[in-house]
Formats: structure tokens, sequence, C-alpha cells
């Protein structure tokens, strides 16, 4: 199975970092409304050796008031535009318009900034991709970029900036205020990147999973069904390391078909739950249906949110190899012959068998960087800057549920600056202040921007409760299953339809209405704002239910299945009656 990647979202996927997630109110050529827009010229190389300029885009948006500050949103990738998400970020920051004029750049290679175009249809493209870049490709790097953002700061005409940069953009920004502290204002660092390199083995994640993990299990219904989340990732993965596990893939239609999960397909989902509340709720259960041999629940995840993994239009893959294949921690060095570098990952693997547990080696190098690096031509490594980091003020945004930079990591960044702060956002992902909807982190940044006291996230928010929502474990079989209401077969379905309503609500939640919605191993899910209908929904196998409902909580549903106590059940506002396999029914609600 593969998670519904594209070869390019495999190559977004494999860097390992995200998109700012805003949808851009403009094409790339145009200037945002109510934005000042330029191009200033830079030099290809800032030590004068090399030949050549670069147009730099960039737009501002002024202060509504007195300005006392220039905030500068510096976006991820490496490869994405931010001039066409002026409109939003703009809109974002809202409560800092006042006092604050809002720049974006597309930094070098991206956007309206001398992008490459490079056609991408898998690794055998990477080393003509580089052969189109040509003399560019040595200078399409992180030192480059922040000594642009000098360049614009001298034409913006003012004295500090204030550097806003999300996931890769943190890279630039700390790169930026190590070479530029008199010019650096303060940092908002969200969701930070190693200054140090980019973690080209994917290792970060293994720091954050199991708290991961269990943060989303506990608390929520995932809580009393699964006891070690962590403890279940890792009977998964050795059993998948055994073979793929087949099961049913249901489609918004009701088709079903069988389709196989490798460790891949495990490893793949939960990267990319950093960037989806839906997967990533719904992730501890599936996983624990894994190691009981039931695939049906990671499938179903796929179903629900087949493109999980973030939009990847907007980036250049051009300045994402170029970036990541010459400043990532790597077996070797960027300038090495291209010849040594299998002997150098077989080395690696070698001396760290167990780095990557519970995964193998080989799947989780299969999905970093480490495969798509192999053939980028020798490119000397770009100059590196110190380790710590000036005494600016510095305020760290970690969503508690990242895993491509988890907070582990995240506390270490805050702990290279002598006055740095960690805003830690529970229920929140990568790319923070786009996707805490608890508002916890932008009130955070505005008070720190301020110069107030940025107050702690949370857990018990109304916000921060939405964000950790979980599923709980599905058994497959009715046998597993206990009675309720009625003994015998007939309780053991009532608890296979309860559970199954609960599952299909649970779907409901995280949709947009009006939806059709797979269900877990047949039928389909029909919802609207004034009904949700089941057509042969199958949540437990061989117990299938239709029927409807409407938005008070009332219908009636049919029962039937080779598993099933057949019957029909109907809900009113005082309780369910009905039959189940000629037995009566009734529970008051």
């Amino acid at each position: 199975m593969v998670l519904g990647r594209s070869c390019r979202a495999a190559v977004v996927a494999a860097v390992g970092f995200a998109v700012l997630a805003l949808t851009p109110a403009v094409a790339s050529a145009a200037c945002p409304k109510g934005a000042q827009c330029g191009t200033l010229t830079v030099p290809l190389d800032h030590s004068g050796q090399t030949p050549g300029t670069i147009g730099l885009a960039y737009a501002k948006v002024p202060a509504t008031g007195t300005r006392t500050g220039t905030i500068v949103l510096l976006s991820g990738g490496p490869g994405q535009s931010a001039v066409p998400l002026t409109t939003p970020v703009a809109s974002l920051l809202k409560p800092l318009r006042s006092n604050y004029d809002i720049v974006t750049v597309d930094q070098r290679g991206t956007g309206a900034s001398g992008a490459v175009d490079c056609k991408f249809n898998g690794t055998d493209d990477v080393a003509a991709c580089a052969t189109k870049l040509g003399d560019k490709r040595a200078f399409w790097n992180t030192p480059e970029t922040a000594k642009d953002l000098e360049d614009l700061r001298l034409a913006l005409g003012v004295d500090k900036l204030t550097l806003l940069g999300v996931s890769y953009g943190t890279k630039v920004a700390s790169e930026y205020a190590r070479r530029y502290p008199a010019s650096t204002a303060a940092l908002v660092l969200d969701s930070p990147v190693p200054v140090d390199g980019l973690d080209g083995y994917d290792q970060l994640r293994e720091l954050g999973t199991p708290r991961v993990l269990k943060e989303v299990c506990y608390p929520g219904p995932c809580s009393a069904t699964v006891s070690d989340p962590d403890a279940a990732l890792t009977a998964a993965a050795e059993r998948l390391q055994k073979g793929a596990i087949s099961g049913p893939l249901v489609s918004k239609t009701g088709r079903v078909r069988t389709a196989r999960v490798s460790e891949a397909a495990l490893y793949g989902a939960i990267s990319a739950s950093d960037l989806s509340p839906s997967l990533r709720a719904g992730l501890p259960a599936a996983i624990a249906s894994l190691a009981d041999g039931d695939a049906a629940p990671l499938l179903h995840l796929d179903a629900l949110e087949p493109s999980s993994g973030g939009d990847v239009d907007d980036i250049n893959t051009a300045r994402l190899l170029a970036t990541s294949c010459i400043e990532s921690r790597l077996p070797w060095a960027p300038d090495s012959a291209i010849a040594t570098r299998k002997d150098a990952v077989q080395a690696f693997v070698a001396e760290r068998q167990d780095a990557f547990a519970p995964f193998s080696p080989k799947t989780v190098l299969e999905q970093s960087v480490v495969g798509l690096c192999e053939n980028w031509p020798p490119t000397p490594r770009p100059e590196g800057v110190a380790y710590l980091g000036p005494d600016v003020p510095v305020l760290v945004l970690s969503g508690r549920a990242d895993l491509r930079t988890p907070l582990e990591d995240a506390r270490r960044t805050a702990a290279q600056y002598p006055n740095a702060q960690v805003l830690a956002v529970p229920g929140v992902g990568h790319s923070v202040l786009t996707s805490d909807f608890s508002g916890c982190a932008l009130k955070g940044t505005v008070a720190f921007l301020h110069g107030q006291t940025v107050a702690k996230c949370s857990r018990t928010s109304f916000g921060a409760q939405l964000q950790s929502l979980s599923a709980p474990f599905v058994p497959a079989s009715i046998t597993d299953l206990r009675p309720t209401v009625v003994s015998g077969l007939p309780g053991r379905t009532f608890s296979a339809v309860s559970l199954t309503l609960g599952g299909v609500g649970y779907d409901a939640a995280f949709a947009l209405l009006p939806s059709r919605l797979p269900g877990l191993r047949a039928g389909y899910v029909r919802v609207t704002r004034a009904k949700l209908e089941l057509h042969g929904v199958e949540w437990i196998r061989g117990v299938r239910i239709s029927g409807a409902f409407s938005d008070r909580g009332t219908g009636t549903l049919t029962v039937s299945g080779p598993s099933a106590a057949a019957g029909t059940l109907t809900y009113t506002s005082k309780g369910v009656t009905g039959t189940l396999g000629g037995v009566p029914v009734h529970a008051a609600r």
C-alpha cells in the first residue's frame, strides 16, 4: 500500500520538512492586494568569486499604525515561495499589524526569485536536476539565503528584522541571527530545524514517537483500549518485517479491494501524521490493530485521507534537493565521489543496526534524503555558523505532536540561545501557527513580540481537547466483544452496532459537509447537516448496518450479516428499542 503520494510528494516527505499550511491568495507573479512589491538584485555568490545575480522577489504590507518593527516571514521546504502567502500571513498576524510591517520573500530558487524548474518522476531525475541547475546548485543554500536577507534589510531601510521562520525557514532565521546579531530584533522559530544540519537520517522522529503516540492516545477513547501505544508499535513493526498484512481498502462509494500494509507504509503513515490531525488521531489504535494482524484500520485512514503529507505544489524541487543534499547529515561528505556513497551507507547501517528501532534501517533510509541524494553531484558543503546563538529574544513554538521537528529537539534549539523560551502546544503537529486552532500559539507570539509574558498552553482548553481526539481500538471479530444490554450473540451484536456508530461519528467529526465516507470493512456513509445515512457499513467483520439518523440523533437501523444477530433498532430521544436475533432489546440513553 502506498499512502496516496506522488513522486514529488515523496521527495518532500523524504526531506522531512513541510510547507507553510496556508492557501495562497494570489498567483506567484501577482502583487498581493494592499502590499508593496519589489525585486531586489542580489549576488549569486556573495563572496564575489562566482559571477551572476538573482532577482529576489518580496512583498511588504505596511503597518496600519506607527511602525515599531519589521517581521519577515521565512517559509519552509526548502523550496516554498512566500510572496503568494502574503495576504493569509498578514491576516494571521492581524494582532501585530498596527506596529509591524509584514514582509514576505521568495527565497532564492523559489517562486519569482530565480527558480529553476526540474521535472521529477523518481530518483533517476535527481542528477538531471543538478545538471539543469549548473553552477547555481552550490549557492542554493542557507548561508547565501541569510545573506540575501541582510541585503533585503538594507534595501528596506530598517535597522533590525524580526524573523518568523517556519520549519526550514527557522534554519535561515537562525543562520541570519548568528551572522548578523546586531541586525536581529527577535526570532520566532516555529517547528525549528537544527541549525547544525538537516535531519538526513530521519532520526529526530525516533526522539518524539513514543511520547507522541502516548499523548495522542491519552486522554481519549484510545486510552481505554490501548494500554501501551509504544509497545504496540514495536509489535506491529516486527510483525510487518516478516511480511505485509492484507486487508480491505474501502472507497467512499463502498467499493472494496484488497490492499497490503507494509512496514514502509506504516512508517510513511507515522511520518505524515504530524501534518494531519485525523490521521494522527487514528494511528495509535490502528497500530494496535496491526500488531493483532488486522490491517483494516490503517487502510481506513488512508481511504479517509489519501493525500496526507501536505500540499507540495508550491515546493521547488531544485531548491529542495540542492539545499538538502549538501546541508543534511548524511553518511558521506557532500563533496565526496558518488561511487563511494553506497559503501558509506552500508558502513553507517552496520554500525547502527538499532538506531531506527522499531523500524529497520532499510525502511527508514529509503524514505529519507539518503536515497535521494546518493546521485547528487559532489558539491562543497557551505560554510557553517556557530552552534550557539546570540543574545536576542527567541520564542520557540513546538507542537507536542510534531515528529519531524519534535519537542525534544526544539528544547535543544532553545538551549542554544541565552534568552529563549519554548511554548509547547498540545495536540498540534508541524507548523504550529497555521495548525493551532486553540489560538494559544498566536497569543503567545503576540505577547512575546509586545514584550509581555508568554502564557503556557492549556491541555484542557476546548481547542486543545478538539485537537486531542483519539480513536478507540476496534476488534476485528464479534467474538472479541463483550455483550451489552442483553446476553449472548444479540448482546455482542448490540456492542458491534455501538462501536460502528462511534466510529462513523468519529469520522464524521473530521469531515467537511456534505461528505461520503468509507466504512471500515465495507459500505459507505453519507453525511449532510440534516442526516447521516449508513449503507451496508461494516465495522466488525460480518456485521453490516444500514439506516439513517436525523441531526437530532433519532433514526432506525437494520442489522444484518453472517456474524450478526439480525434485526432492527430504533433510536429515540429516550433510548433504543428493537430486536436482535429475535431477542427484544431496550436501552435507555
